[in-house]
C-alpha cells in the first residue's frame, strides 16, 4: 500500500470544542502512522503552541508534521527540526502594525517562543489566553526582533466588516507581496505571499515523493481554502462554513466533536 498524506487543520476540525483530541480520532491517527502514512497538523497558529498539541498526544515521533503559521513554517516531529521556513520582512510586519495601530484595532507577531506587541490592549490578552503562550510587550518590534518573522495577525472582536475595511485600505501595499486570509470573522492573518496552507501541502507531497491524488486535507474555515483546494481529496467539516462546503469533495457526517477526523481515515486513508 503506497503512503498517503493527511493535512488537518485543528481548531474546529482535529480538536473538539473543549480543545483535546477525541479518543476515537487520536486512534485513527495512530493506525494510519502506523501503517506508514503521514500525518499532517496544519494551523494558523504559531509552532510552539501546535507543539503542546503534538507532545500531549504523543505525536512527537517519525510520521507526525506540523504545517504552522499557515504554512509559514513546517517542522518534523520526530526529527524536532524545522524543514521549511519562509517569513515576512520585519519592514513588512511593522507596517501592518503601524496601520493597525493608526485605525485602532490590534495587531501582533511572534517570535520562536512568544507573542509580540507594541501594545498591552485587551485584544491581546484575550489571545495569549486563548492560545495559551507568554506575551511580550515591546516598544518597537522591527528593533526587537532578531528574524523575520513569519506571521502577523490583526484582530477586532467587532467582527469581519472593520478586519475588511483595514484589509482594504493597505491592498496597495500588501497585495503584490502578502498573503492574508480570514481564520475566522475576528482574525485577519497576514504571511509571505509564498506561504500557505496549500503550498505547504505541496511543499510535503513532494517532499516525501506522494501524488497530489494521494493526499486528502480537511478544515473548517477559510484559511482551510487553500489547502482543500490543492490536496487530491478536499473535505470540509460537517460544522464548516457555508462557504468552505460549496468548496468540499466530500462532507464529513460527524462534526469535529465526534470523531470526523476518524471518519476520513477510516474512508480516505487505510
Amino acid at each position: 500500500m503506497s503512503a498517503k498524506l493527511l493535512f488537518t487543520d485543528l481548531d474546529g476540525t482535529l480538536l473538539s470544542s473543549d480543545k483535546t483530541v477525541s479518543e476515537d480520532n487520536s486512534e485513527a491517527i495512530n493506525e494510519m502512522v502506523r501503517l506508514g502514512h503521514k500525518f499532517v497538523i496544519a494551523t494558523g497558529r504559531p509552532i510552539v503552541s501546535a507543539l503542546k498539541i503534538s507532545d500531549r498526544y504523543g505525536w512527537n515521533r517519525e510520521g507526525f508534521y506540523i504545517s504552522s503559521f499557515n504554512g509559514g513554517l513546517i517542522y518534523d516531529c520526530g526529527g524536532r527540526r524545522a524543514i521549511f521556513r519562509e517569513g515576512m520582512t520585519r519592514a513588512d510586519v511593522k507596517y501592518i502594525l503601524d496601520r493597525a495601530h493608526e485605525a485602532g484595532i490590534h495587531a501582533h507577531t511572534y517570535d520562536e517562543a512568544s507573542v509580540i506587541s507594541e501594545y498591552d490592549t485587551p485584544e491581546f490578552r484575550r489571545y495569549i489566553k486563548g492560545i495559551n503562550m507568554p506575551g511580550i510587550v515591546v516598544k518597537d518590534i522591527a528593533a526587537y526582533l532578531d528574524t523575520d518573522p513569519v506571521k502577523a495577525i490583526v484582530i477586532s472582536y467587532e467582527g469581519r466588516e472593520k478586519l475588511e475595511r483595514f484589509r482594504e485600505s493597505i491592498s496597495a501595499f500588501s497585495d503584490d507581496r502578502l498573503a492574508y486570509t480570514f481564520s475566522n470573522p475576528f482574525y485577519l492573518e497576514y504571511s509571505n505571499i509564498r506561504a500557505s496552507k496549500g503550498e505547504s501541502l505541496k511543499y510535503l507531497a513532494g517532499f516525501f515523493n506522494i501524488p497530489l491524488e494521494d493526499t486528502v486535507a480537511c478544515g473548517d474555515e477559510e484559511n482551510d481554502l487553500s489547502m482543500i483546494e490543492a490536496g487530491g481529496t478536499g473535505v470540509v467539516m460537517a460544522n464548516g462554513t457555508a462557504f468552505m462546503k460549496e468548496h468540499a469533495d466530500y462532507i464529513t457526517e460527524a462534526d469535529n466533536d465526534h470523531g470526523a477526523i476518524a471518519e476520513v481515515i477510516k474512508r480516505f486513508i487505510i
